[in-house]
């Protein structure tokens, strides 16, 4: 497979290249976003965020680096979703800050990035609402939008035609021949675009690392039935708040038992009214029922649906399971399904969870134990069917960690395809494609921005570097007033997070004690105050790490009251 770079830092152009961006989701899981490029024409296709880890302590989400888009703010001629998954939304309001441009979206995709730009204080949005399979005109490039089954219904694939051939964006995919919502796979149309022409397949490999097929969803309905049909008490389903198809079997499988069904939070029951009106979810009249009513039945007439399968702090099923939820307790009768799987780099979050419902005494069942969840991306022997329907002459993988890529790409070669027009990709890499063929040709700028309220960081910077040292060592506060003489009085220390209370007196006296010492030895009548505080900072990271082995957090206040000097 290639994996040539010709110009670190900037785009190598030729006038009628085309050029293939990913700002996010090639490297990662989540934060999808990509850029098409023809002359004066730029497209955008997605613009997602990625929830937070550990790595990010207090930031809410994250979002990619569009500083390349933004800096190209005026050739911008839409924006084109594939689906709407917040890994692939939910980073339009802040794309739309940096560019004015049109949204163009499938019907359901369309009222989920309203909702979107509504909760983020975006009020006016040129909203398009796409027909399948028609071609929309963007100057030197034109767009059709092709239905793919994924996890939510209105998914789907978008054909690109420019001047240097088509490229295929696969979007999030499955091959379902029985989805729970929304048509089957049609291989027919599928077939069809690969006689327009695909020079460039782009292809989702979230799973081209796990053999066989991803599994129809008849498989988590009929497992999920089971299992409620089986529960003794009540039974609490937790899913994603996007997750249209899996509320429907759950509402389906209440409705069949005869319980009453409550949809718990905000996001979900947010979503579940727009896929009603969208015509995708239908609930026989007197199903649903508000949380605060749950009391009112017995626990076999009861089955709740909510969120938190990914460990998210504030959502239903992680409240529940921490005994802090305002309508729903847990009790040892339960049954809860969590009906997911776990996104890298989510494990120590779901671990939490999983925990905190044993010391409950719940019934936990996963898709570990029964079919509860099938997958929305497609597996091995699906991309392959994918490969063989297209028949592209160039690929390149989406979607993904480097392992998933790097597996697609020994995939695509296993498939036939040539490994010279095989290039596996990164954020920030430019993919040229002109009349020699497809290679890499640069990069750009790229990479996470962290939000936190108004606060937008990169992911290198100085607020995330101090937080994530705060949070491993802790931080000392010190203040002190200058004479001329030295230090005047004891300076003041107080610690958070760094030692326990037990210990902080002597070594805070001794610390004190070394701090006078060392900036009385370390001043003159020259020094400025800026000089004293590094005296200070670099006597007690010294002394601090010799006694405890850790590096806190130091903070530095002084009164300079040194005749003839200012503060610097």
């Amino acid at each position: 497979m290639a994996r040539r770079r010709r110009v670190v830092g900037g785009v190598g152009s030729s006038g009628d290249a085309v050029k293939v961006i990913p700002l996010g989701g090639l490297g990662e899981v989540g934060m999808n976003m990509m850029v098409i490029e023809s002359g004066r024409d730029m497209l955008v296709i997605d613009a997602g965020l990625q929830f937070p880890g550990p790595w990010t302590p207090g930031v809410e989400r994250v979002v990619p680096n569009m500083e390349y888009v933004a800096s190209n703010r005026e050739r911008v001629r839409g924006v084109l979703i594939t689906h709407g998954h917040l890994d692939h939304i939910g980073a339009v309001p802040h794309l739309l800050e940096l560019v004015d441009a049109p949204i163009y979206a499938s019907r359901l995709s369309a009222d989920l990035v309203s909702s979107v730009l509504q909760k983020n204080g975006v009020r006016k949005a040129r909203m398009h609402v796409v027909d399948t399979g028609r071609s929309y005109s963007f100057g030197l490039m034109s767009a059709a939008w092709y239905p793919m089954c994924h996890s939510i219904p209105d998914s789907c694939a978008i054909y690109i035609a420019t001047r240097q051939g088509g490229i295929f964006h696969t979007g999030d995919f499955k091959l379902d021949d029985e989805p729970r919502l929304g048509g089957a796979t049609d291989y027919g149309a599928l077939s069809g675009v690969s006689e327009r022409g695909v020079r460039l397949l782009l292809s989702d490999s979230t799973n081209a690392m796990v053999p066989g097929r991803s599994g129809s969803d008849r498989l988590a309905s009929d497992s999920i039935y089971g299992a409620m049909a089986s529960a003794e008490g009540r039974v609490i389903v937790a899913s994603f708040s996007t997750q249209l198809a899996r509320l429907q079997m759950v509402a389906d499988a209440a409705y069949s038992l005869g319980r009453k069904l409550a949809i718990v939070g905000r996001g979900m029951r947010d979503t579940c009214e727009l896929g009603r009106r969208a015509g995708f979810l239908s609930f026989p009249p007197g199903l649903v029922i508000r949380a605060r009513e749950i009391d009112g039945y017995a626990d076999r007439e009861v089955a709740i649906m909510t969120t938190g399968t990914q460990g998210e702090s504030e959502a239903g099923l992680v409240r529940m399971s921490r005994g802090e939820h305002r309508d729903v307790r847990l009790v040892a009768e339960d049954t809860v399904i969590m009906s997911s799987r776990t996104i890298p780099g989510n494990e120590q979050a779901v671990n939490d969870v999983v925990n905190d419902l044993a010391k409950v005494g719940v019934k936990l069942i996963t898709a570990r134990d029964r079919s509860v969840h099938v997958s929305g991306h497609a597996s091995r022997d699906e991309l392959k069917t994918m490969l063989n329907l297209i028949q592209p002459e160039y690929f390149t993988p989406i979607h993904g960690e480097y392992r998933m890529l790097r597996s697609h790409c020994e995939l695509a070669l296993e498939m036939g395809i040539p490994g010279e027009n095989v290039n596996l990709v990164t954020d920030g890499e430019v993919l040229e494609m002109d009349a020699d063929g497809v290679r890499i040709s640069g990069s750009v700028a790229s990479g996470n921005v962290l939000i936190h309220g108004e606060g937008e960081w990169d992911e290198l910077g100085s607020v995330v570097r101090e937080r994530r040292r705060l949070a491993r060592d802790g931080v000392v506060f010190v203040s002190y007033m200058l004479g001329d003489n030295g230090v005047v009085g004891s300076p003041l220390l107080r610690t958070s997070g760094f030692v326990d209370s037990a210990d902080v007196g002597i070594l805070m006296d001794d610390a004190s004690q070394e701090l006078v010492e060392s900036v009385d030895l370390g001043i003159g009548e020259s020094v400025a105050l800026s000089e004293t505080e590094k005296i200070a900072r670099a006597c007690l990271e010294r002394f601090l790490y010799t006694r405890t082995r850790r590096r806190p957090l130091i903070m530095v206040t002084q009164i300079d009251l040194r005749d003839g000097q200012t503060f610097d």
